[in-house]
């Protein structure tokens, strides 16, 4: 059998030409804020996961969606609930505290025509869970 040795110049980088917080910076304030709940253990690390997925899906990153599908599969979330982040709002799958959290995501990441981006009743709703 013959074999053949393949070797290559790895570059050294970032492999974007950009870093994704000055496109999105509303991403690093979602992202600060999920750290600072896992931290603390307030917020269940899947939901968590979730939350990024869902951000990633907002934001067309391919790289998070990806990341985070596969970090909630290794956390034995079904098939289903990953699925269905996309369409979170009409599935069964959520409980009202991820209901709530996927919708401070969806507030936070997608421009509110009046200017609000999080209502007093969805802040209210989210620090009740």
């Amino acid at each position: 059998m013959q074999t053949r040795t393949i070797t290559a110049d790895v570059p050294v980088g970032p492999r974007m030409a950009q870093d994704p917080m000055e496109l999105v910076p509303e991403l690093a304030e979602v992202s600060a804020a999920l750290f600072k709940a896992a931290g603390n253990r307030s917020v269940p690390r899947t939901t968590i996961s979730l939350l990024q997925l869902r951000a990633g899906q907002i934001v067309g990153n391919t790289y998070l969606t990806v990341l985070h599908t596969g970090m909630l599969r290794k956390a034995g979330e079904s098939e289903e609930r990953i699925t269905a982040v996309a369409s979170w709002q009409d599935a069964p799958y959520f409980s009202g505290a991820e209901r709530a959290a996927l919708a401070l995501v969806e507030a936070v990441l997608r421009p509110a025509a009046g200017g609000e981006r999080v209502s007093d009743e969805l802040y209210a709703e989210v620090a009740g869970h």
